[in-house]
């Protein structure tokens, strides 16, 4: 909680908890369907607009860089998602991150690990609500 002091200190906290957290483990190039853990993080909406996530055994937050869809079209409020965001990893390794600020949901997905030969690829969705220190 220490490293998050001055994390949290403007813009809007949320904490978020998955709601289920599914994909596929590798071994061997074999993969094979599995469920993981479930994970709870704080997340920040920053004063431009990007989102910082910080997981509880990280150091550091994970930025990620935002946009929302169909910005500036109809589109958007026909499918009223004038309030979410579409989110890539700042480091562009196959995280993605949407949340709807509206109702809190949030999809996670962690999609480079198949492609790289690593050990695992995950899709984890939950639901954030504002946090107040």
């Amino acid at each position: 909680m220490l490293v998050l002091s001055g994390y949290v200190m403007a813009g809007e906290i949320y904490q978020c908890s998955d709601y289920a957290a599914t994909g596929f483990t590798g071994r061997d190039g074999q993969y094979r369907h599995t469920n993981f853990t479930k994970e709870t993080f704080k997340m920040k909406i920053q004063d431009d607009r990007n989102i910082s996530i910080v997981y509880s055994d990280l150091k550091y937050p994970q930025g990620y860089i935002c946009f929302t869809p169909y910005n500036g079209n109809s589109v958007a409020e026909d499918l009223n998602i004038l309030n979410t965001k579409s989110c890539v990893h700042e480091n562009q390794n196959g995280y993605y991150f949407n949340f709807n600020v509206d109702n809190g949901k949030y999809i996670l997905f962690r999609g480079s690990g198949y492609v790289s030969n690593a050990n695992s690829v995950s899709t984890r969705i939950g639901n954030c609500t504002k946090f107040n220190p």
